[in-house]
């Protein structure tokens, strides 16, 4: 019986050999690749009953958020990233029932918008914000936060993506005065992600010639171009265009 069952062994490690049947790393390399992940999870911020930010034109923060983000996401998938959006309309993530009280939809909002990034595997999170400071209408310019509230190499990546945002934004944006990217932990987003994490904060609704500016398209577009080819940067120097 020992014999037989020596023999019947051997058989089928043959028949692996010959026909191919796959082993485990295979078989796991195949399961990662079903499930690729998003490389970049977009997050226009803002959206539905929340309108964000408002200029004194009365321009809301919400529109100017998901123009960029969707030109953005078409840049990034001319590039050939995979791209999630946590909207890609007029929109809030909550369930607007007459029972539900703004303070509620704010927090239901803010909660799914993080679960998606979290769950998400991405190699980066890009929030993207307007500004607002009305005790000094003269601030202006772009700004990038990162997360300093997370595991070490999440601070790290969120910190790296944030720094090469922003050299971008300074050489293509700010042309008046340069700004440096900063550490935050007191925003919802931004507390323990479990991917990197940065907000953009695209300019200052409060200042007027920031608002005209976010205002036009062609000035969209710039924004747009620089944070691709930032993300593309941080993402895989090797992707981008290269698939």
């Amino acid at each position: 019986m020992k014999s037989k069952g020596m023999i019947l062994l051997v058989a089928c490690i043959l028949l692996g050999v010959v026909f191919g049947v796959p082993s485990q790393h295979d078989m796991a390399d195949h399961v990662w690749k079903a499930a690729e992940s998003p490389a970049v999870v977009l997050d226009p911020g803002h959206g539905g009953m929340d309108g964000g930010a408002e200029s004194a034109d009365g321009t809301v923060e919400k529109d100017i958020n998901l123009a960029i983000a969707l030109k953005l996401r078409n840049r990034l998938e001319a590039e050939k990233l995979k791209v999630v959006m946590t909207r890609d309309g007029d929109k809030g993530l909550y369930d607007d029932s007459e029972a539900a009280s703004i303070r509620s939809m704010k927090t239901q909002d803010m909660k799914e918008r993080k679960r998606i990034i979290d769950e998400s595997g991405a190699e980066l999170a890009v929030s993207i914000h307007l500004n607002s400071f009305t005790q000094d209408r003269s601030v202006k310019g772009a700004q990038v936060f990162f997360s300093s509230d997370a595991d070490e190499d999440i601070v790290r990546e969120s910190e790296a993506a944030a720094h090469i945002l922003q050299q971008l934004l300074n050489r293509e944006i700010n042309t008046d005065k340069k700004r440096s990217e900063l550490g935050k932990s007191d925003v919802f987003i931004l507390r323990a992600p479990e991917v990197p994490v940065v907000i953009v904060e695209c300019g200052f609704l409060s200042n007027r010639e920031d608002a005209e500016n976010l205002e036009n398209e062609d000035f969209q577009d710039r924004i747009a171009e620089e944070l691709c080819r930032g993300i593309c940067d941080y993402v895989n120097r090797d992707k981008c265009g290269n698939q």
